[in-house]
């Protein structure tokens, strides 16, 4: 049995995950595909290096020395291609926290946050909760891909009320790697009209096969005026660590940055995640990555192929990166449900026993939804079947 076809027992873990899977999920037997995280156990060499570290006993204030920021840069280096300096890492108390403090650091409360749509749920939120405006901007949705809608774009960013773009590469939930064009537009765009770039790259390293990436300071220089935010959070499943690293080459956008999050309080690294961090970023790492995404990429075909034999209304958006996947039911919740998500959600949750993201927390269109990959397969074919089952039974 492959590693990753191993279920992991959440007993006694007490996870969001747990807290949002309904009872009914539960009492079915059946596994959530909710939420972003694995459902089977990370890297076997992270866990034997946190429990070294465990056993040490002393789980004190930490501040990493020269050479764990070392590991960081080339980790970037040898995987990424990407050469930087370790006083560009700023670390942060986890991605979304970070960008609070980027609009607080940069903007007034009143000004405008543009983020494209569909969209990380969780960036809107720090954006109502920091007293700014959401200004999304809407992809294009054709021919089962998304694309960014330029002409919309830069008149968002050319309206000097807006001061921020918030970009994840790969989009979450839509898992589309952004081309090297698309970053040097965008950077063009970034530079004409003074808007700061917040770039979330937590998803980076979970790419597709044959798919290119790169980041902004790699096609637009480290002048431009960019946040990039990395972690291990994703690919490793530390989401609950809240712990992440920027990285800012521009100077005075960093140290402005700094000032903001010092103001705030930033005190000691997370402990665990300096073992974590130093046992993933290694060739190591790299080869049960590939491993990882391999198991992934063969979820997302078995999941395509099972829509287009046995339930044709449902679409898998081919990712670029991720173990995440959108998916396309306009036509099903439209026929079925009249375009109400509620209703659609409700039908997958408690009759399907299919528990995933409504894809309206994501953006406004209806009839999609965000499942899961990371989970074992036969866990995922039971899923399926049971999707299947209750179509079925509606369609009857």
């Amino acid at each position: 049995m492959s590693h990753f076809d191993q279920l992991i027992d959440r007993t006694g873990l007490e996870t969001v995950k747990q807290a949002y899977t309904p009872d009914v999920i539960n009492t079915s037997g059946h596994i959530s595909m909710w939420g972003a995280e694995f459902e089977f156990p990370t890297a076997p060499f992270v866990t034997e290096a946190l429990a070294e570290w465990a056993k040490k006993g002393l789980y004190g204030y930490t501040v990493p020395t020269e050479d764990f920021w070392q590991c960081i840069a080339d980790w970037m280096d040898f995987h990424r291609n990407w050469q930087i300096r370790t006083d560009w890492i700023v670390p942060v108390y986890g991605i979304t926290s970070s960008v609070a403090t980027t609009m607080r650091a940069f903007t007034e409360e009143g000004d405008g946050i543009i983020g494209f749509s569909p969209g990380y749920h969780m960036y809107w939120e720090a954006v109502e909760w920091s007293n700014r405006r959401k200004v999304p901007s809407p992809l294009l949705y054709e021919n089962g891909t998304f694309r960014i809608d330029w002409e919309d774009l830069e008149a968002k960013m050319a309206d000097p009320r807006n001061k921020i773009l918030l970009v994840c590469n790969p989009n979450n939930p839509t898992g589309t790697v952004y081309s090297p064009e698309d970053l040097r537009r965008i950077a063009e765009l970034a530079v004409k009209y003074d808007v700061i770039l917040y770039n979330d790259e937590i998803f980076a390293e979970c790419l597709y096969d044959g798919v290119e990436f790169k980041t902004f300071n790699q096609v637009a220089g480290n002048d431009l005026k960019v946040i990039t935010a990395t972690s291990i959070g994703k690919w490793l499943s530390f989401t609950g660590a809240n712990q992440a690293n920027l990285i800012i080459p521009n100077d005075e956008l960093r140290e402005a940055f700094i000032a903001e999050r010092n103001r705030e309080f930033y005190g000691s690294y997370q402990p665990p995640l300096i073992p974590a961090t130093r046992a993933a970023y290694t060739p190591e790492g790299e080869r049960w990555l590939s491993e990882m995404m391999a198991y992934v990429q063969e979820n997302y075909r078995m999941v395509d192929a099972f829509f287009r034999e046995y339930l044709p209304e449902f679409r898998a958006v081919k990712p670029d990166g991720t173990y995440i996947l959108w998916v396309d039911a306009q036509d099903f919740c439209g026929r079925q449900f009249g375009g109400d998500d509620a209703k659609f959600e409700d039908f997958l949750v408690n009759k399907a026993y299919f528990h995933m993201d409504i894809g309206t927390r994501y953006g406004d269109e209806t009839g999609f939804f965000r499942m899961a990959l990371c989970i074992p397969r036969a866990e995922l074919r039971r899923n399926l079947e049971s999707l299947r089952t209750a179509v079925g039974e509606l369609q009857k």
